[in-house]
């Protein structure tokens, strides 16, 4: 009964029928007990701005400090609700000696209606609270649980009204002040998908030249920040107004171009080689933003890269080309266009030995090989271990890989540096279909025996694989198993009867 009156006083305060409401209260006195999440008519009251009615239950006995479920407090819901008038009455109330400000009243978050002013846009709230401010010098300490302000608030949401507020020089902020992930309010700007982002990143920017140099807890600056969320204007504005270097790097060593690289966005690759950032930079795994392009099939920003960096293929530090990185990512398009416009060495090894056939057969691109194979690359070409495509792909379980390539010739009982051939692989990597269709359907031998007199049956035991044993040996062993397992049970009964007697 208690929730129906509830609703009903809810709707009196919509309706703002202050007569009503405070009828409804004499002879449900109840109500002023009842909470929603934790949310009082106060609550409720504040958050439409009905003063009169919040006037009423404050008289009443209903505290505007106190918070609900979530530690919001009726000067938060006011915030939220723009509740001018109710503001101003609240900031005119006093408070006892030690008690909170007003304004510095913290949620569970400890995020205060000064956060969510900045935050709302909430520009003529913002001022009061300002304007109620009695202890500059310790203003900067008003930090939410991730140690944000709200100036970084503010910026997160591109309110550039309420940042020209907040940075008044009374208030103490500082413009490069740095949460606990070491985020600046420049940061937060630069990084929000907010329509007035590049103005908030103009004002940050030009207050403070050198905070556009500032780095996160990852090395990140605000140009990497903004390419994250692809804010093409940010990035105009901090490279030709604010002068900010396209090569910084992070703590991994990659610069903006490796961001907009490897996230496709042309428009920005233009404009950071515009502004002479090169290819050339390396991030500490050795690779270039062109590698990273060619891995998530980029066509036009490949090209756009390459041809800044002489139009030629590049190499990373394990020595396998922006190519190479195309078929590991199983990039049917861009591998065409390498091979239409690059003529990649078909005899060409990286580091490791693996030549692009082996990088193919690895991650069991059927389509890719095929193509390869046309396009004259050689299936018995060996890495520095000697392991063939075929060895490789018998290793990772690609069926249709291992037959595609032993039938357009690939030698079955070709022995690496450790005389195994790819049934070693296919046992040693517990590919038991594999397996059973190399030796089923392909005629390859399992008898061989490498340079240590081990067969592949030694390997698939040594490794624990139970299915490639089986399948080696052309019978279940668990069939065996289940066999000697019903005989020692026959047994220990035949015994156990007999000692009964």
């Amino acid at each position: 009964m208690s929730n129906t009156y509830f609703a009903d006083a809810i709707t009196a305060i919509c309706e703002n029928d202050v007569t009503g409401f405070e009828k409804l209260i004499k002879q449900q006195p109840q109500l002023l007990d009842v909470r929603t999440k934790g949310r009082s008519l106060l609550t409720f009251a504040v958050l439409h701005d009905r003063l009169r009615i919040a006037q009423f239950l404050g008289k009443r006995g209903l505290q505007f400090s106190d918070g609900d479920d979530n530690g919001d407090t009726a000067v938060h819901w006011a915030t939220v609700g723009d509740a001018r008038k109710s503001i101003k009455y609240i900031l005119s109330l006093p408070r006892a000696a030690g008690e909170m400000q007003w304004i510095l009243l913290k949620d569970r978050h400890d995020i205060t209606p000064i956060h969510l002013a900045a935050k709302l846009g909430r520009t003529k709230i913002l001022k009061m609270f300002t304007a109620a401010v009695t202890d500059y010098d310790n203003f900067y300490q008003c930090v939410d649980r991730i140690g944000q302000s709200p100036l970084h608030y503010a910026a997160s949401c591109a309110r550039v009204d309420c940042c020209e507020i907040l940075l008044d020089e009374r208030l103490g902020l500082p413009i490069d002040q740095k949460d606990n992930n070491r985020h600046t309010p420049l940061m937060c700007a630069a990084a929000s998908s907010y329509p007035g982002a590049e103005d908030c990143v103009r004002l940050l920017g030009r207050r403070k030249s050198f905070s556009v140099t500032a780095r996160n807890n990852r090395g990140r600056t605000a140009l990497h920040l903004a390419i994250m969320s692809c804010n093409s204007t940010v990035v105009d504005v901090m490279l030709n107004e604010l002068g900010c270097t396209p090569e910084t790097f992070d703590n991994d060593a990659r610069t903006p171009l490796h961001y907009a690289a490897q996230r496709g966005q042309l428009e920005i690759v233009e404009k950071l080689l515009a502004g002479n950032a090169r290819n050339a930079t390396r991030d500490c795994f050795g690779v270039s933003p062109a590698h990273y392009a060619a891995q998530g099939g980029y066509l036009r920003v490949v090209s756009r890269i390459l041809a800044s960096a002489g139009g030629t293929d590049q190499y990373d530090s394990d020595g396998r080309s922006c190519f190479m990185w195309a078929v590991i990512a199983d990039q049917d398009e861009m591998v065409r266009h390498f091979l239409a416009n690059f003529e990649p060495d078909r005899t060409y090894h990286d580091k490791y030995g693996y030549t692009a056939l082996h990088h193919a057969a690895q991650v069991g691109s059927l389509r890719l090989v095929k193509l390869l194979v046309k396009e004259g690359w050689n299936i018995h070409d060996v890495d520095h271990a000697s392991a063939t495509p075929l060895h490789l792909a018998a290793g990772k379980g690609y069926t249709d890989v291992v037959r595609l390539l032993i039938m357009v010739g690939a030698n079955s009982e070709q022995r690496d540096c450790q005389g195994r051939t790819p049934i070693f692989y296919a046992c040693l990597g517990g590919q038991a279909h594999t397996l059973k269709v190399m030796i089923s359907e392909l005629n390859c031998k399992a008898n061989h025996t490498d340079k240590l007199g081990r067969t592949a049956l030694h390997c698939a035991a040594f490794a624990g694989f139970t299915a490639c044993i089986e399948v080696i040996l052309g019978e279940s062993v668990s069939k065996r198993i289940a066999v000697f397992a019903n005989f020692a049970v026959s047994l220990k009964m035949t015994i156990t009867n007999h000692f009964q007697w």
